[in-house]
């Protein structure tokens, strides 16, 4: 019962132009925020730098509203499971440069973002900077 709850939710963010909307239209940005998110689990834990990196990434660089992240990732959850971190970045391939290494900055905030980074960071980041033709 809890899903049809959420999925009406859903239905009636989407009905509006809220930033789950954007989110759900564009999956470009669905694909870099999929592995921003992963980022913050590669380590298995979000901590409180990583979620205000994230935070930050989502308001200032990518227009979102700060208020609907909670949603943004339940939909990120409910949505894309199913996608690798792979496919998330397979999707980004054919950005301009200039868009491709803005999302491996992001990537690197994330991965910083608690002052360490670890090896399971490490590999994400250079496997997503492969796929996107930067490395």
């Amino acid at each position: 019962m809890a899903l049809s709850g959420f999925a009406e939710r859903l239905a009636s963010l989407i009905g509006e132009r809220t930033s789950v909307s954007q989110v759900a239209d564009d999956p470009v940005l669905t694909a870099e925020l999929l592995l921003l998110v992963r980022m913050g689990f590669a380590d298995h834990e979000v901590n409180a730098p990583e979620a205000a990196a994230f935070r930050a990434i989502c308001t200032r660089a990518l227009g979102l509203d700060g208020d609907e992240l909670g949603d943004i990732i339940r939909f990120l959850d409910s949505f894309g499971y199913e996608t690798s971190s792979a496919q998330a970045a397979e999707m980004l391939r054919d950005l301009p440069e200039k868009r491709r290494r803005e999302i491996m900055d992001h990537l690197a905030t994330m991965a910083r973002a608690d002052g360490t980074v670890t090896d399971s960071e490490r590999a994400l980041f250079h496997a997503t900077a492969r796929r996107l033709g930067l490395e």
